[in-house]
């Protein structure tokens, strides 16, 4: 760990809030109406060169209001911060004011936001340097939106693994709280289970008791050797995967039985659940893509979790930047009675 990064931490910590002003728009609301409000989402920009300096990107203001007009109600911004993380600990100004402006432009079109920390992989690595950095972070994040609305919420670490499984995850989550909660006291947060915000898990998450502005979320990508059959990242095996198909009775039986355990998790420790990511990958057969696609979406909805499909843009796909238009069998999909 840097000393500067220290430095900035603890600074931060112990600083006036940026978003100390005279009138604050949140308000509380509990996580299970929060869940409810969120219903159907999407996740969006994180590997765009909207981040880019030099007005780069795809992401324009049609595009919120598109995902509005589709259906959703939740929009999942995906951030890599520590690339954006200044010598001194502080977050880029610049960075910060694109993530203004996405922030405006979701609650403009009433859609509700998840800030969402997305540097997984870094953080599978080096567990003390990941915390340091974590902490830099939110410090700033949580204080900058604290006069939000409710609709912005915050997601600690997206799929937690490898150096953070088990108890290291665990142990993170209430210092991380801790900053969030500072000027955030009642604000939805979302977190998850490890390996990957794996369903498998949430036996061996360990939340703080008294906070029940806590939103749980695991992702879904099973059978993996379908959803993600010739992505380049995925093991070997799967890589070489092509035209495997999705559907039988079983299969999609499955979906409702893996939900069912989540469920019956959710209910047991009073948590509502957020099915933060699911999809599967271009490559798929495109009619068994829409199968998966449906069942799990449906299946979501009839457990009572909220729900955002991975992704907008960039694979997996749900909008064509070179059309300027939905994929359409994938939006019909996930919202049946779309109207775009």
């Amino acid at each position: 760990m840097f000393k500067p990064l220290l430095l900035a931490t603890a600074a931060l910590l112990f600083a006036t809030p940026f978003a100390a002003q005279a009138k604050s728009d949140f308000a509380p609301i509990s996580a299970e109406a929060q869940v409810a409000a969120m219903q159907r989402g999407v996740n969006i920009i994180g590997y765009d060169p909207y981040w880019r300096d030099g007005g780069q990107g795809n992401y324009k203001d049609q595009h919120f209001k598109a995902i509005h007009d589709a259906g959703f109600s939740t929009v999942r911004v995906v951030l890599f911060t520590f690339s954006h993380l200044q010598a001194d600990g502080t977050l880029d100004p610049k960075w910060l004011a694109k993530l203004d402006w996405v922030v405006d432009e979701a609650l403009k079109y009433k859609l509700n936001v998840i800030i969402d920390e997305h540097d997984f992989e870094d953080c599978s690595k080096d567990k003390d340097a990941c915390l340091a950095r974590l902490k830099t972070v939110w410090a700033q994040l949580s204080a900058r939106y604290a006069d939000r609305p409710n609709a912005v919420m915050f997601e600690l670490l997206n799929e937690p693994h490898d150096a953070l499984n088990g108890a290291p995850w665990n142990a993170m989550i209430p210092e991380l709280l801790a900053i969030v909660r500072k000027d955030n006291p009642e604000r939805n947060v979302v977190v998850g289970p490890t390996h990957w915000n794996s369903p498998h898990d949430l036996k061996d998450l360990v939340l703080p008791d008294a906070d029940r502005h806590l939103i749980v979320t695991v992702h879904y990508y099973d059978p993996f050797r379908f959803t993600h059959q010739g992505a380049s990242w995925a093991p070997p095996a799967i890589t070489a995967g092509h035209d495997i198909p999705f559907g039988a009775p079983e299969e999609i039986a499955q979906i409702s039985k893996d939900f069912d355990a989540v469920a019956d998790w959710g209910k047991a420790n009073h948590r509502p659940i957020l099915l933060g990511e699911f999809g599967a990958y271009d490559k798929a057969p495109m009619d068994s893509r829409v199968v998966w696609t449906n069942a799990v979406a449906r299946a979501a909805e009839a457990h009572g979790f909220a729900w955002a499909y991975w992704q907008f843009s960039s694979d997996f796909i749900l909008y064509d930047f070179k059309t300027q238009s939905f994929v359409k069998p994938i939006l019909n999909a996930l919202v049946p009675e779309s109207k775009e």
